[in-house]
């Protein structure tokens, strides 16, 4: 009781600081090292957020977040203290204020409202353009880092190839040294790592082929361009994080940034959208780009490095990352079966997109 007390109270002397006339706190969500409440003032609704970050990291987030709503962007409103901070430090956790943003829940399911987003998020690479962060916040950036990170995970699929070679979780019998694709095999395996043996090469030469794109210097220029305009990314454009108002679209929060190109976005959206649908497809995908093409236009060459990214099979790391780590505690083998067949899918599906690249450019921008 004296430990909630104390939460209590903590949460007043931060809400203290600010000119507002607090009548309530609710507890919202907790979890994953954040915490949200709900605050009754006599000036509105607002949301009280707790993260466990250093404050300089969530220094950057919070002006990011200002800068984006001082340019016009459509999101909660974000508050500073009587003294003028943007966010609170404490308890090696930060604090943010910002308005409560009410409204419809935003689908992927939904086509009109997945190609509002594609416009939002064309107005979001636009306002962070001019972002002058101040010198005490932590940046973070990968701009010029993409060769480590395709590095970084075309090695760890060899490794997770190796392991999946290995795995016999049923029968624990050694897997043969040399795997021979027709020949039958006498060994049982768990399925999950039959799968990742039957699909890895291809998704490990689309990752080295890849990464050779890289050095056609679309990339090194447009990373220039984005240093030079000091644009920034959401980094996740989760739509959880966003709400249909009787405005619009808005959203809700920021929840953290990068330095990095607009195509990082645009490949985490696409991934997120087509995965859901479980296959690739083209159609809808020039469509969605077509539509946040219109309100933040990209060069062809910086479009052949969204289709070097897309080619990459990031998604495809991913799953097989969280199998062989154990992340996903709570996951059955069936789920990440289902995962990683879905996921298959999608990845083997692109391979029209991926092959067409003039004439389904020449289709973004008609």
């Amino acid at each position: 009781m004296d430990t909630e007390l104390n939460k209590y109270e903590l949460q007043m002397n931060i809400l203290n600081l600010y000119p507002f006339d607090v009548q309530s706190i609710t507890l919202l969500t907790n979890k994953s090292g954040r915490t949200t409440w709900k605050v009754e003032t006599g000036q509105g609704v607002k949301i009280l957020k707790r993260v466990v970050m250093k404050p300089a990291r969530m220094l950057l987030i919070a002006e990011g977040h200002e800068h984006l709503q001082d340019n016009g962007l459509p999101i909660a409103g974000i508050h500073r203290t009587k003294a003028g901070a943007i966010c609170v430090g404490a308890d090696n956790s930060a604090y943010v204020l910002y308005d409560l943003q009410e409204g419809k829940e935003v689908l992927y399911y939904d086509k009109k409202q997945m190609l509002q987003i594609m416009e939002f998020i064309g107005k979001f690479h636009q306002t962070s353009a001019g972002y002058m962060p101040d010198e005490m916040s932590k940046k973070r950036s990968r701009l010029g880092k993409w060769h480590k990170l395709f590095r970084w995970k075309l090695q760890e699929l060899e490794g997770n190839k190796m392991l999946a070679i290995k795995s016999d979780k049923e029968n624990n019998l050694p897997a043969p040294a040399v795997i021979e694709p027709d020949a039958e095999q006498t060994w049982l395996q768990d399925p999950f790592s039959k799968m990742v043996i039957e699909s890895i090469d291809e998704m490990i030469l689309r990752g080295k082929q890849a990464l050779l794109e890289l050095d056609e210097g679309h990339y090194e220029k447009w990373s220039l361009e984005c240093l030079e305009s000091r644009m920034f990314c959401q980094q996740d454009f989760t739509l959880a994080r966003f709400i249909e108002t009787e405005e619009g679209l808005a959203m809700k929060e920021l929840h953290s940034i990068t330095s990095d190109l607009p195509s990082r976005d645009l490949r985490v959206i696409l991934n997120k959208v087509l995965k859901k649908m479980s296959v690739w497809d083209t159609e809808l995908v020039i469509e969605l780009l077509r539509t946040y093409d219109k309100i933040n236009p990209l060069t062809k060459d910086q479009y052949r490095v969204l289709w070097t990214d897309l080619k990459f099979p990031h998604l495809y790391c991913s799953i097989v990352h969280k199998y062989f780590l154990g992340q996903k505690t709570s996951w059955s083998d069936e789920k990440y079966i289902w995962a990683l067949q879905n996921i298959i899918s999608v990845e083997q599906s692109k391979h029209e997109f991926l092959t067409d690249f003039d004439g389904l450019f020449s289709k973004i921008k008609a």
